[in-house]
């Protein structure tokens, strides 16, 4: 029997970690499962506002170019946490960074805020 790719992979923890959506997408019902993973992704994310805590620590297991950020709650979450951020001043901008640094997968968010 050959390997079939699943387009969904999920971490030991069974929570989403990669969507390969072209794949998903020849799938007979596979519009369908993508509405469904997003939604568990979001699912997933707070629902409240996070002004004051980066991103990452929402969701520690996403990248910034995760599509979690891309959806739903996620894609609130990123725009509300964006506009607070680049409401602060300079100084309190500079507090921020350096009470929260980026993780390595995120190297350079800051600076994409500029």
């Amino acid at each position: 029997m050959p390997y079939q790719h699943n387009p969904i992979r999920r971490g030991d923890d069974g929570r989403i970690r990669h969507i390969d959506v072209p794949t998903l997408m020849q799938a007979p019902d596979g519009f369908a499962q993508l509405r469904i993973a997003l939604e568990e992704l979001g699912e997933t994310l707070p629902d409240r506002n996070h002004k004051g805590e980066p991103p990452w620590l929402l969701a520690p297991e996403s990248t910034k170019d995760s599509l979690t950020w891309k959806v739903r709650r996620g894609e609130t979450l990123m725009t509300n946490f964006v506009t607070w951020f680049k409401g602060l001043g300079p100084d309190e901008k500079q507090t921020f960074r350096n009470r929260y640094p980026e993780p390595p997968a995120w190297t350079g968010f800051y600076d994409s805020l500029a």
